[in-house]
């Protein structure tokens, strides 16, 4: 079976993921630099588990929500270009597609560089409609800043929000990271698919 395996922990350590093109084998897990339980919290709450995130919904996101779940991560921004807005449609019709049992175990956010809590809601509903799979977070702009840091994103492409969608284990780790346009949505819902498989995450024996 081919590998989708990413194991990094390029959040915590600041790699440059917004370069990076698709999954590769299999490397050694590595220790996350920040407090965090895992990649995932890294990622929603680097300043501690207190922030509040609230979708375009007014609903607020908690870590209860994510447990046990397979999350698909993406970044918008209320005026990003037609490639953007094309990556978060790719990442809703995949949601939609989705077996029915799988679909409840995957989790599908887009988290919000830059406008407000309204703009934001308006881009949602205008590119995926009033009911979609998609959460849209916003934050404030210290969240933008920190995400990033962490993506070690250059601030000369701000704001066009990073052109990529990271993939989360059941267990909250980076497992990959799809860079580049079109979204390859087969690969996406069948690494969906096979990550739903490990329970307990990638580094625990099967």
């Amino acid at each position: 079976m081919r590998p989708i395996v990413k194991h990094i922990a390029a959040i915590a350590l600041g790699l440059p993921l917004w370069g990076s093109a698709g999954t590769a084998a299999v490397e050694p897990r590595m220790a996350v630099a920040v407090p965090s339980a895992s990649d995932l919290d890294a990622l929603l709450w680097p300043a501690g588990a207190a922030a509040r995130r609230v979708d375009q919904y007014g609903v607020a996101l908690t870590a209860a929500d994510l447990r046990d779940r397979i999350v698909a991560v993406s970044f918008v921004a209320p005026d990003c270009a037609i490639v953007c807005v094309a990556r978060t449609l790719d990442l809703e019709r995949v949601a939609q597609s989705l077996p029915d049992g799988l679909r409840e175990r995957a989790v599908f956010l887009a988290i919000g560089f830059g406008g407000s809590s309204e703009a934001l809601r308006a881009f949602a509903h205008g590119t995926v409609g009033a009911r979609p799979r998609l959460r849209v977070l916003s934050g404030d702009p210290a969240w933008s800043t920190a995400l990033a840091r962490m993506l070690r994103y250059p601030a000369t492409a701000l704001p066009e929000p990073p052109p990529q969608i990271l993939l989360f284990d059941r267990r909250g780790a980076v497992a990959s990271n799809y860079g580049g346009d079109p979204v390859d949505r087969p690969r996406l819902a069948g690494d969906i698919a096979l990550l739903d498989t490990f329970a307990q995450g990638l580094d625990a024996p099967r």
